[in-house]
């Protein structure tokens, strides 16, 4: 039997083997352990190299080399079975079968957490609204989530490690290049303080430079370990738009930051407040959008679209960061008992409960129809979907 560093050194190096991608990685790991795979590549049986593209080079690796070069360099080699394999990650279908960490990497588990992504040339506007939200949700106990890019990414990081705060949430980077590799070096104190408060994650071998194409492969893993992704600022057609749309795509809440119609840094961030995007003006209109997103923790069932996207408006701004709970909006006194009957007229609830149809319904619509505050709307929806009448998605709510 292979001890689980033997599993591991395998696993490290079946990634680092030239022309491996994360799709064909998968596909090589879909059934074997890792020591299996290997073998069936060596031997040229495995269904997933027909063409045994990789026959040759696996025999020209020492897989016990590669393990020991991660170990030197401090890098732990986790797979999807792994224990410290981020369990927000674990189910995504995009997740990488491998993955790469320098730090904590269970520092994920039972916390909020919230991408902030944005333009590698932010403006100063961009770059100072950033660094408030990493600061306010980090003391608010909010992992930020971000791809340490140059601009927007790192400078929510920045603020996410100056917060202040007694007992800060540690910070998530997911990069594109290998851990060995810093980029861009101007962010080399972050990363230095993100491993050691937090966690680094790469799905790319110790070595990759920071080519083109592993930053858009990325951008799925930084969506898919989010309660919501907070887009500050982004040109048209920006890198940080596949961030929004990877998070779309699996049901996680999108928020923008909006910006001047004359900056060409917020055209994309506009665009998106347009299609439905609503706008996020501080840490508090995040923290109510993930505590909206923690209540319907279902994701869509197939064909019923993609995110449904939060809505920060309506909230009574009077509320501060820290009164937002962790789990949800607590249940007050008064309005309907969850016994499963039809609320009370007048009730929220009962304002709720006529807003929502037998189709899944949105934030948006609810906040429309009912005229409640955002707070009141989740408070609401938490109270009857605990009652039975509602059932609840990722920003969506349905009558049983």
């Amino acid at each position: 039997m292979v001890s689980e560093a033997g599993e591991e050194a395998h696993a490290a190096a079946l990634v680092g083997l030239a022309g491996m991608t994360p799709v064909r990685l998968a596909a090589v790991l879909s059934r074997w352990e890792p020591t299996e795979a290997w073998g069936l590549l060596r031997a040229g049986r495995h269904p997933a190299d027909p063409d045994r593209r990789f026959a040759a080079d696996v025999r020209l690796v020492d897989p016990e080399e590669e393990g020991a070069r991660y170990i030197r360099a401090g890098v732990a080699v986790l797979r999807r079975s792994s224990a410290r394999y981020p369990a927000p990650l674990r189910s995504d279908p995009g997740a990488p079968a491998v993955l790469f960490a320098h730090g904590d990497p269970t520092c994920l588990e039972d916390r909020r957490r919230v991408a902030i992504v944005g333009t590698r040339s932010a403006t100063p506007y961009g770059r100072d609204v950033a660094s408030e939200l990493g600061r306010d949700l980090a003391a608010a106990g909010v992992t930020v989530v971000s791809g340490l890019a140059r601009g927007i990414d790192g400078a929510a990081h920045a603020g996410a490690l100056r917060c202040g705060a007694g007992d800060p949430a540690p910070p998530v980077a997911v990069v594109g290049t290998g851990l060995d590799v810093v980029y861009p070096k101007t962010n080399g104190g972050l990363w230095v303080e993100i491993a050691r408060c937090g966690a680094l994650l790469s799905e790319s071998p110790l070595g990759t430079q920071p080519l083109p194409r592993v930053f858009p492969a990325r951008n799925r893993i930084i969506a898919a370990l989010s309660d919501v992704v907070v887009v500050v600022e982004s040109h048209h057609g920006g890198g940080s738009l596949t961030t929004a749309e990877a998070a779309a795509r699996r049901g996680i809440p999108v928020c923008a930051v909006p910006g001047s119609v004359r900056s060409r840094s917020s055209e994309g961030t506009n665009g998106l407040l347009v299609d439905g995007c609503v706008p996020v003006r501080d840490a508090a209109d995040v923290l109510v959008a993930v505590s909206l997103a923690r209540v319907g923790r279902e994701r869509p069932a197939p064909g019923q679209g993609t995110a449904t996207l939060v809505a920060a408006r309506g909230r009574d701004r009077r509320g501060t960061v820290a009164a937002i709970p962790d789990r949800g909006i607590p249940a007050r006194s008064g309005g309907s008992r969850d016994n499963g009957r039809t609320p009370e007229p007048g009730s929220p609830q009962r304002a709720v409960l006529e807003a929502v149809d037998h189709t899944p319904t949105t934030v948006e619509t609810i906040l429309l129809r009912s005229g409640l505050s955002i707070a009141s709307t989740a408070e609401a929806c938490e109270r009857l979907v605990a009652a039975g009448l509602l059932r609840s998605g990722a920003g969506w709510w349905a009558r049983r």
